[in-house]
């Protein structure tokens, strides 16, 4: 989903463990693999990231309407649809870690 190389999302996950943002825990449908668990630490974050993006967003759009709000997002959708981007995905993860890209 991320059009990531599985390596370089290994990486991003270590250091996310590292933060102490997630945990892994064994999956109990496979044991191959592990099961991913936002810690208190992480969910906290997360909600704090959601709650200034709000702010950025209010702020941003504060000159538009409701309207003119639903038709700015139906229109930057056409275009997100038209570039074939991943929805919930940010664009910039396919370029995380190439050569002459930024890394995180």
């Amino acid at each position: 989903m991320l059009k990531i190389h599985s390596s370089r999302l290994v990486g991003l996950l270590d250091e996310l463990e590292t933060r102490g943002f997630v945990k892994r825990k064994e999956n109990a449908d496979d044991r191959r693999t592990y099961a991913l668990h936002l810690t208190d630490e992480g969910q906290a974050t997360l909600g704090e990231i959601g709650r200034i993006a709000k702010e950025h967003q209010d702020s941003l759009l504060a000159p538009l309407g409701k309207e003119e709000r639903e038709q700015l997002a139906d229109l930057l959708q056409q275009i997100a649809d038209d570039q074939g981007l991943t929805p919930g995905v940010h664009p910039g993860f396919s370029r995380i870690g190439r050569k002459g890209r930024p890394t995180c």
